[in-house]
């Protein structure tokens, strides 16, 4: 069965699709811009497969600038694929590597190192690659790297929950991979879109090479340096099967700092902001050299909070904090109102969330729920770690609501996003302002609630015996409509366990220089820099 006849059933099989990190391939038809927001990935363009014919234009800049300069707030902790789940090391993944799949503008996954694929059954998948495919060192792709790259990524804490559906791996010749899953796996193609799927050399892996200090991928930009604390650079790979970049050097620019990010862009010192400072944002949109974006996204931000420790393990005080905090002042003072007020335990944007059974901004049922714990709140202080600017403002406001609704004493503490990721992600912490990107409820369901996901991306290290079931069930349900339903029933179940305390969902917000084109991001946040290029002003 081709590509094109497989492409109507894939919203059958893959329902709840996308994953909370993608990775680009850079073979899509630049899309209308879409975007997505803080913590969040970016996006892609387009939705063609066929990466070569894009690419022909790739010369289409009349400007003689070939360097694109980004603004980032965070370091990625990691360059490699499958030793971080983190939204700032997902935005180098997609420049560095390719996955067999992407996410498209729908948010539905669609072939990329796949020429075509056919669905035997409910548990047999049969992929035909791309032949020609070359990684940064030289060599042609082949099964044989699908192979050893899908089960790396199984054998990796930090990405494993999106290795398991993918079953058995097994070689049927240079360019044929057969999986065989372990029952129906509706959320398969979406697993293969993440950045932990990202096919690496199978030599390489089986040689311990260190991917961390040399990244080999097949993706549109090789890694050139890293200075760490400071900034990234990557240069075109002249020999992309999607054809070469139009823009030859990118420089990814770590500044912490907010307006430091809007007064660099305003100088000309950087072209692009990944986050725009929300209190700069409409003295950005007043600019006329300037270009703003800013569309909802699918970026679920939280008060996230350690479930294993007291007071947290305490489900009525979960619920007392969930109803005590002021989410309108929290949009405002935070996100500059770049953002929408989130309830349900699930991000709402997706088809099934509902908000029955979460609390909601009442401060007086927040003092029943306190009451109903039998915790004083003298003794129920905690300290909430913010790993940003727009995080810290968060947790002010949560601070002021917490001790004036219920009398419970919060400490602030600002850390860097990596030291910020190791702690949570093994439960050395109380709490964090936190977030998950994702295109659909199944992998954003696994990642932040499965009991598999503990010391991985569950970092509230929910562990309901019933939420897993629902998960697995999500997994297992292919028909759309009673898919739907089981979501449903899902986030019932979470909204009543109240894991963490849900914020907002944000806007995606961008902001970059007039002459940049081809500027591109969908929903869930993925960017494919590979279709921009310069322009006259």
């Amino acid at each position: 069965m081709t590509k094109k006849l497989m492409r109507g059933l894939v919203p059958v099989m893959v329902l709840s699709a996308a994953a909370a990190l993608f990775t680009g391939c850079g073979s899509k038809e630049a899309p209308a811009d879409t975007t997505q927001a803080g913590g969040s990935k970016e996006t892609e363009a387009a939705g063609s497969t066929a990466a070569s014919e894009n690419k022909e234009t790739e010369s289409k800049g009349s400007s003689s600038k070939d360097t694109l300069i980004i603004a980032t707030a965070n370091e990625t902790p990691s360059v490699t694929t499958n030793l971080h789940n983190a939204v700032a090391g997902d935005y180098i993944n997609q420049m560095t590597h390719n996955s067999l799949f992407y996410t498209d503008e729908n948010l539905e996954p669609q072939p990329c190192l796949v020429e075509s694929y056919e669905i035997v059954s409910d548990t047999e998948w049969v992929f035909k690659l791309k032949q020609g495919v070359k990684f940064h060192n030289g060599q042609e792709m082949k099964a044989a790297d699908v192979k050893a790259s899908l089960e790396l990524c199984k054998e990796s804490p930090q990405v494993s929950q999106y290795g398991t559906s993918s079953g058995t791996i097994e070689v049927v010749d240079d360019y044929t991979i057969k999986m065989t899953t372990d029952g129906p796996q509706s959320g398969l193609l979406s697993d293969l879109c993440h950045h932990g799927n990202a096919i690496l050399p199978a030599d390489l892996i089986a040689s311990g090479h260190d991917f961390n200090k040399e990244p080999i991928g097949t993706g549109p930009y090789k890694l050139v340096a890293w200075n760490k604390g400071e900034s990234l650079e990557l240069e075109a790979f002249e020999d992309y099967w999607g054809g070469a970049p139009a823009i030859k050097k990118v420089v990814w620019k770590v500044i912490p700092e907010g307006s430091s990010r809007t007064m660099a862009l305003e100088a000309g010192e950087v072209d692009l902001i990944i986050e725009v400072e929300s209190t700069d944002f409409t003295r950005l949109q007043d600019n006329a050299d300037l270009v703003t974006f800013n569309e909802a996204g699918t970026s679920h931000n939280w008060l996230m909070i350690n479930n294993e420790k007291a007071p947290f393990d305490n489900i009525d005080f979960r619920r007392a904090l969930a109803s005590a905090i002021d989410k309108n002042a929290v949009v405002q003072v935070a996100l500059n109102g770049l953002g929408s007020v989130s309830d349900s335990m699930i991000a709402e944007s997706f088809p099934g969330v509902v908000t029955d059974g979460a609390p909601t901004y009442d401060p007086e049922k927040a003092k029943e729920y306190l009451a109903a714990s039998g915790l004083n709140p003298a003794d129920c202080g905690f300290t909430i770690i913010c790993s940003d600017d727009t995080k810290l403002r968060a947790g002010q406001v949560i601070q002021s609501s917490l001790k004036e609704n219920l009398g419970v004493d919060v400490t602030l503490e600002s850390m860097d996003l990596a030291t910020y990721l190791d702690k949570t992600a093994v439960g050395d912490y109380e709490a964090s302002i936190g977030g998950y990107t994702s295109s659909g409820v199944l992998p954003y369901a696994v990642g932040v609630y499965h009991s598999k996901s503990i010391d991985g991306s569950n970092k509230t290290r929910t562990n309901e015996p019933a939420i897993d079931e629902l998960i697995d069930k999500l997994q297992a349900t292919l028909d759309p409509e009673e898919n739907v339903k089981v979501v449903t029933e899902l986030s019932k179940a979470v909204n009543e366990n109240c894991p963490q305390i849900p914020l907002y969902l944000r806007n995606n917000v961008r902001a970059y220089a007039k002459g940049l084109q081809g500027f591109n991001l969908n929903a869930g946040g993925n960017t494919f820099y590979e279709q921009m290029s310069w322009g006259e002003n």
